[in-house]
């Protein structure tokens, strides 16, 4: 089982998108990671709202 560790975020973009992650083992090694956001398991309501709404389309009534 991995302990908790004391990382840093270094930068990121506004939205979190990408970040730079820093931390240190216990044996003393700095160890440095760049993650890129794929994907939600939940989105945020302000994302999920917008693309349900560009992705909304109008049901089609039977007369036309």
């Amino acid at each position: 089982m991995l302990e908790s560790r004391d990382a840093k975020i270094i930068d990121g973009d506004t939205d979190g998108e990408m970040i730079h992650v820093e931390w240190m083992t216990d044996d003393g090694e700095a160890v440095v990671g760049a993650y890129q956001l794929l994907g939600w398991t939940k989105a945020p309501k302000k994302i999920k709202s917008k693309v349900e709404a560009e992705l909304w389309v109008p049901r089609k009534s039977r007369d036309q």
